[in-house]
């Protein structure tokens, strides 16, 4: 049965869909402390009827009585990917969960094996108000507004689930003439040309998509796609793609992060007009750890710990499994009119493709991704992308695409490598090796955008690394 059109599970969603987006901006921090404390409580009683956490909480001698609120959470152990790869599929929903409800949404397992778990309609429904809150923030009418999902539909992927379990049987929601997918690994000409009918009024996709979509603008194409707003989810957004697409859509690029086990329709945080990070702190609770999994302070560096506050299904408590690093700054209040906890620099990558030196000095994704402090001292936009590779411990790839309209304009290729290893070597230091190469394409992993920076050092290096530091 449609769950719109049954009343126990129409009602709740009516209620999400029409209170929960504005919650944010309406209540004061006393009263969010209320709410996530409720919601937590509820949250833990139900995860003690899922096996997999029944049998963590009564190893670590925690009841669900013990948790009263966000402030005992460390009480609770943390879940790992392995604990849902080694417990899925029987032991990550309570015994009599009516499976044939769920659906099972897969990561890429760019980390490791990928994890699987269920989610549902208490989740995409539960969730529709930090969805709704970005069209809000953002000035944007849901009603009216044509948004195009550029993402990922391969079967049994975030996008894909979210669309079959949630977006097709609510048509009379969302019309399907403004809920628009469509493949974003698909010939990125095809691509623009469909967008061209479409004329969206947002787009959510991946940084590189909208960068090689941005080329095609402007070289003429597209001239129907003149979005208000464009979505980044899901990979890292530097300085220079988000000015070079903005310049070429002539509107504002922001940032949402969400992942397929969180619920990706719902964001755990999102950037404000004043480029601000906010977490959706009324359906999320986040912490940061260090390398020995303690809670870092508030404005430290840490590894990403999230808590979902809402739905059933598979819960999700403590979860280490998302690999971000984060800096977590408390309490929050923007001129944009939210009082909330922030990501301070916005995702700053993976631990996975963070980088290492010889000296034990790591570098997450974003902090080493800073090629867009060259190209805008040198006033360029002929670089259509770039991609940088740790191959080894000492030496550096930076590849480079270059425009070929633009080939002749100043500076000069060499100019360019000239500088980017000039940058390089100050922050790496001098008896690293950094060769810039151009390249006709950056190669991507299947039905996944490029990642824009790579480190092929091996755990074990990097353990050996740690243990040889005096």
């Amino acid at each position: 049965m449609n769950p719109f059109l049954n009343p126990i599970t129409a009602l709740p969603f009516l209620k999400h869909f029409f209170f929960d987006a504005k919650r944010l901006y309406k209540i004061n921090p006393k009263q969010l402390e209320k709410y996530r404390d409720k919601m937590l409580r509820s949250i833990v009683k139900y995860a003690y009827s899922v096996p997999m956490y029944h049998e963590k909480y009564k190893k670590a001698g925690v009841r669900s009585q013990d948790i009263k609120g966000i402030k005992d959470i460390k009480k609770l152990p943390f879940i790992t990917k392995k604990d849902f790869v080694h417990n899925y599929p029987d032991k990550i929903i309570p015994p009599k969960y009516k499976k044939e409800k769920t659906y099972v949404v897969s990561t890429s397992g760019s980390t490791g094996k990928p994890v699987s778990i269920f989610l549902d309609f208490s989740v995409y429904g539960g969730g529709i108000g930090a969805s709704l809150r970005s069209f809000y923030t953002y000035g944007l009418n849901w009603r009216k507004t044509r948004y195009v999902n550029l993402g990922n539909f391969t079967s049994g992927k975030a996008d894909e689930v979210v669309y079959r379990a949630f977006f097709s049987k609510a048509k009379f929601v969302y019309s399907s003439q403004n809920y628009i997918t469509l493949n974003a690994f698909e010939p990125i000409k095809e691509i623009m040309k469909k967008l061209d009918e479409i004329k969206p009024g947002a787009i959510l996709s991946y940084p590189v998509t909208f960068q090689n979509l941005a080329y095609l603008k402007n070289k003429g194409y597209g001239k129907n796609v003149n979005p208000k707003v464009l979505f980044v989810s899901g990979y890292l957004l530097d300085d220079y793609t988000r000015t070079y697409v903005e310049e070429a859509f002539q509107c504002k690029m922001y940032n949402g992060y969400g992942a397929a086990e969180t619920s990706s329709e719902a964001s755990v945080a999102f950037e404000c007009p004043e480029k601000i990070w906010h977490i959706n702190q009324d359906f999320y609770h986040v912490e940061s750890v260090d390398e020995n999994m303690i809670t870092v302070d508030s404005g430290k560096i840490g590894h990403i710990v999230v808590t979902r506050l809402f739905g059933k299904a598979t819960p999700l408590i403590r979860y280490v499994g998302l690999d971000d690093w984060v800096t977590i700054c408390e309490d929050y209040e923007c001129a944009c009119g939210l009082r909330t906890s922030i990501f301070k620099n916005g995702i700053e990558g993976r631990r996975s493709t963070s980088i290492m030196l010889a000296d034990g000095r790591i570098f997450p994704a974003a902090s080493f991704a800073i090629l867009s402090v060259v190209f805008n001292q040198m006033k360029t936009r002929k670089v259509k992308q770039f991609q940088i590779i740790q191959n080894k411990i000492d030496e550096f790839d930076v590849l480079l695409v270059i425009d070929d309209d633009l080939r002749d304009s100043a500076p000069t290729f060499e100019e360019l490598a000239t500088k980017i290893k000039q940058i390089y070597s100050e922050k790496v230091g001098p008896n690293v090796v950094i060769n810039v190469k151009e390249v006709k394409h950056i190669e991507a992993p299947k039905n996944k955008p490029a990642p824009l920076v790579i480190s092929k050092l091996s755990d074990g290096e990097r353990k050996n690394i740690i243990d040889n530091l005096k």
